[in-house]
């Protein structure tokens, strides 16, 4: 006997656990495998930043995610004797309404992504079930798990199952290396309830040359340390409780603390040539890995998961042709391999290990007077030339609530002109019809479709690009903004030839 789902997903970390929950609450059948019997007991990501909690409020978990982690405000670059030689507070206006930057212990959010996943209809989770290999058919893929070689059928198979992805590996995708790695020996300690706060500051990065560092306070009783291998050193070695308790001395008391992991990690810059291969599918570590430095590992399996929902629905619910699926590479890979780039130019500044280099460096972060803007690179495709397109859209709050809460995930229009709607032709409400956009006016006034926003951040943000409306993706990315009817048809028009929907 076996069972046919539209989805199945190998792998149920944080990335398989969205994927979940986002394609069950679109309706959509899915079966998650994990060959481990529960959740993974130690952290590993820490960092989640504004467009992850944007992620999390479409899986309906944000605000109980916001309540277990901590803002992340403060960034500090620091000299060997941990002296401030720059401050880059984390601390701009967002357009997701999120805070910028937050750090987590994360066995103390999995718990809720994990309980979101099983608690959405259409989703089955089997843990302790490991899948052993994955063919595809002409009209859906086959999977053998468990002890007993299962047969599980679905539509489409999301290897969602890390670096050393088996569903990757049978489908023959290679990957591209960009070069950087570096060894580094991960610490996380908790310090013991009434233990008084650590002077550690939310990020700190130590630029020593003979030995560069990083520190975090992720929230609560717990710290995260990480110590580049320099001069040769073996990783083992340097990662043993006694090699790693005196770099610790200067903050933590052994007698009031825990360690509670002490790993050598080595990061690299890789991505997958491809995200899709027929229909077989790749997020999160599976499809790319890429230096720390910037926090953003699970933020962009997070973003392939918000990607990826909504395009795999288009495709299940046959308002796209299956080829539209290219569009997921298309749209991620670039987008992913910008973050990298970013990565690893921020992390051949911390590892710096040349002092002469090290000292340009320094003079260099001291001269400067303002921090830099936020890096925040366009989507990769899937927009239209033009003002704001492939920026974030701002999400104004309505009567307190964020608007993705209350128009939900699709393509929105979003105008403060209601002649922009008013306007349109039989072609231009069509393909609204045809797309299922959900469309608004965010503007003082009463009647239906009209919404009215707490402040005028939106107002404000399309009047700076010279537009009246936003055509929106599920996903918050603009596809394109202009002003007035004609160019909203024009842009409606776009977007179905792209999608390729059925008439």
């Amino acid at each position: 006997m076996s069972t046919r789902y539209d989805v199945a997903i190998v792998g149920y970390g944080p990335v398989g656990q969205a994927l979940a929950t986002l394609l069950g609450r679109r309706g959509r059948s899915v079966v998650v495998f994990d060959k481990q019997p529960g959740l993974y007991p130690l952290p590993r990501a820490c960092h989640i930043d504004h467009e992850g909690m944007r992620i999390l409020q479409a899986m309906g978990i944000a605000d109980e995610v916001a309540a277990a982690i901590v803002p992340a405000r403060e960034y500090l670059m620091l000299r060997s004797d941990l002296s401030v030689i720059s401050d880059l507070p984390r601390v701009w206006e967002t357009p997701s309404g999120w805070e910028p930057s937050y750090h987590f212990y994360q066995p103390d959010v999995e718990g809720l992504f994990d309980a979101a996943a099983k608690a959405t209809p259409g989703v089955a989770v089997r843990q302790a079930t490991a899948v052993h290999t994955v063919r595809e058919e002409s009209d859906g893929v086959v999977l053998t798990v468990g002890d007993d070689g299962e047969e599980v059928r679905a539509r489409y198979v999301i290897g969602a199952d890390g670096a050393n992805s088996l569903v990757r590996t049978q489908a023959g995708i290679g990957r591209e290396d960009l070069g950087f790695e570096a060894t580094w020996v991960v610490v996380d300690v908790e310090i013991a309830e009434g233990a008084p706060a650590l002077n550690v500051p939310d990020t700190g990065q130590v630029l020593d040359p003979a030995q560069p560092r990083h520190m975090a306070w992720l929230g609560g009783r717990h710290y995260r340390w990480e110590f580049m291998i320099v001069d040769g050193a073996d990783p083992a070695e340097a990662s043993l409780p006694e090699n790693v308790w005196p770099k610790l001395s200067q903050w933590v008391d052994p007698a009031t603390s825990t360690l509670l992991r002490s790993t050598a990690y080595t990061f690299g810059s890789l991505v997958a040539e491809t995200f899709r291969a027929g229909r077989v599918l790749l997020a999160g570590d599976a499809a790319h890995l890429m230096p720390p430095f910037m926090g953003q590992g699970m933020v962009s399996g997070l973003r392939d998961a918000a990607s990826l929902a909504w395009i795999l629905d288009l495709v299940l619910t046959g308002r796209a042709d299956e080829g539209f699926l290219d569009a997921y590479t298309e749209t991620r890979r670039p987008h992913v391999l910008a973050y990298i780039a970013e990565s690893v130019r921020v992390g051949q500044m911390v590892c710096e290990t040349d002092p002469e280099r090290a000292r340009v460096r320094d003079a260099e972060l001291e001269a400067q007077t303002q921090s830099p803007p936020p890096f925040q690179p366009l989507a990769g495709s899937l927009y239209l030339r033009g003002p704001l397109a492939g920026t974030i859209a701002v999400q104004p709050r309505v009567g307190g609530r964020l608007l993705d809460d209350v128009l939900g995930p699709a393509f929105t229009v979003l105008t403060v002109d209601g002649a922009d709607l008013a306007g349109l032709d039989a072609a231009g409400q069509g393909a609204i019809d045809a797309l299922g956009l959900v469309t608004a006016v965010l503007a003082e006034g009463e009647g239906a479709g009209i919404l009215t926003p707490d402040d005028d951040r939106f107002a404000s943000w399309l009047s700076a690009a010279d537009a009246t409306w936003a055509l929106v993706r599920p996903d918050g990315y603009v596809y394109a903004a202009g002003r007035g009817a004609d160019a909203l048809g024009e842009a409606l028009a776009a977007l179905r030839r792209t999608v390729a929907v059925a008439a």
